[in-house]
């Protein structure tokens, strides 16, 4: 089932900052849809875009982009697999 979440240090990182001082930020700026669980914190992805002034779909559509290039360097990484795609 698809996530409409992402975990806290994730989201930092997507945002360029550390876990505490993005805590601090939803904190100070009262955001919703920060949740605390008893795994860890989750963020949602439509709080997220609100925070990056984005809509949701372009916020998915840059995580998935990143996640296949992660993909794609994984494959070219591996000898036997990596010849084969080039």
């Amino acid at each position: 089932m698809l996530r409409l979440t992402i975990d806290l240090e994730s989201s930092a990182e997507l945002l360029g900052t550390r876990p505490e001082t993005f805590l601090g930020f939803v904190e100070q700026q009262q955001l919703e849809g920060v949740l605390k669980f008893k795994d860890g914190w989750r963020v949602s992805i439509f709080t997220l875009a609100k925070v990056l002034n984005t809509s949701t779909q372009n916020l998915l559509n840059v995580l998935e982009d990143a996640v296949l290039g992660k993909l794609l360097e994984e494959v070219e990484d591996n000898e036997r697999l990596g010849s084969w795609i080039k």
